[in-house]
């Protein structure tokens, strides 16, 4: 196969991000769009050059012209739809997160197991520049060893980028539909995510965080959620913050995150990604006592969406397994679902205990 035929199953507001990369993809066209709003999936598909319109995924599920699908639905749907999809020997690209729980991921698990196509949760933060670039440093002990990792995330109010439409945060709103615990379990993913990508996999969690009804909005919640790394003495924090009060100049979501990477030799730190909350350099390093910068990287959120799909077809037609296979997905998702049992039940909670052992 020299070229990926891929359909959309969701035509909502993050499938805009999504088709960025089939605009100039050296791997994959767009070719079909599916959304239960028959006008929505045909508005997008026109937009993007898609031949294909279905009102129904099953019928594109069907179709000998799509080789693979990327599903962008809401959470309580994504179990379902990737296993059929996976049965129909559809290759898959799953938004986050995963799933809404650990049951239902290890029947994604055994899904992608018993398929012959590529199964992958897509992560973009894997795939923003900065990110990429700090990883290629950290692995080439450019600060020694890692010995601990700081996230910081804040949510304000927006100065320029897009409005989430009503429907969007509606059914985030139902925990049957979303999880609950957005902040951790859906945003979080994000984050839950980078942490296994630059240090390894998560041993167990600590978490405090503010989850009364009206604070855990979308992006939004107060918290402090404490990690260890598996095998090893490393520690992280992640906090979140929310104010409106708080300006913060976007292209999209009205939230921003920096990262900082401490080692036995430096520090690096990352100074954004959502948004462009300040205006310094993407990445930065102190080591042996003198501070480095970089700024020679593309720095919108926007990029990491057109690499994430880059990296899907490429691995289709080359062979090679994409990042966050099934397994590694699963990971992530123990992490989120175990932060937020830490935060109601106010103990520590392993990874190990989310997984039954």
């Amino acid at each position: 196969m020299d070229r990926v035929r891929v359909g959309f199953i969701g035509a909502g507001r993050i499938s805009t991000l999504h088709a960025l990369a089939y605009e100039r993809n050296p791997t994959g066209d767009l070719v079909a769009v599916a959304d239960s709003n028959p006008g929505a999936a045909k508005q997008q598909a026109d937009k993007w050059g898609a031949k294909l319109v279905f009102s129904d995924y099953r019928e594109m599920l069907q179709s000998p012209d799509i080789d693979a699908v990327e599903v962008l639905l809401p959470h309580n749907l994504h179990l379902q739809v990737s296993r059929e999809a996976l049965e129909a020997g559809k290759h898959v690209s799953l938004q986050k997160p995963m799933c809404l729980t650990m049951s239902e991921a290890m029947q994604i698990v055994d899904a992608a197991h018993a398929a012959s196509s590529v199964f992958r949760m897509v992560e973009n933060y894997r795939t923003y520049e900065p990110y990429m670039r700090a990883k290629a440093m950290l692995d080439s002990g450019e600060i020694g060893e890692p010995i601990g990792m700081r996230v910081k995330t804040i949510h304000g109010k927006g100065r320029g980028g897009w409005e989430v439409p009503s429907t969007a945060l509606g059914w985030r709103a139902d925990a049957a539909i979303a999880g609950g615990a957005n902040s951790i379990h859906d945003y979080g993913a994000h984050i839950t995510s980078i942490i296994p990508f630059f240090l390894g996999e998560v041993e167990k969690v600590h978490a405090m965080a503010d989850l009364s009804a009206g604070a855990d909005r979308f992006t939004g919640s107060r918290s402090v959620i404490t990690w260890k790394q598996m095998g090893s003495n490393v520690f992280g924090t992640w906090d979140m913050n929310e104010s409106s009060e708080f300006i913060i100049d976007t292209k999209y979501y009205p939230v921003d995150e920096w990262i900082e990477i401490t080692g036995t030799r430096g520090i690096l730190w990352m100074t954004r990604c959502t948004a462009r909350m300040v205006d310094m350099p993407p990445l930065v390093m102190f080591r042996d006592g003198k501070t480095f910068e970089y700024s020679d990287m593309e720095t919108d959120w926007g990029d990491s969406f057109r690499r994430a799909g880059h990296e899907f077809t490429e691995g289709i037609v080359n062979g090679k397994q994409p990042q966050l296979d099934a397994r590694e997905a699963t990971h992530t998702l123990a992490v989120s679902l175990a932060a937020a049992k830490s935060a109601v039940e106010h103990r520590e909670v392993s990874i190990a205990e989310m997984h039954g052992r």
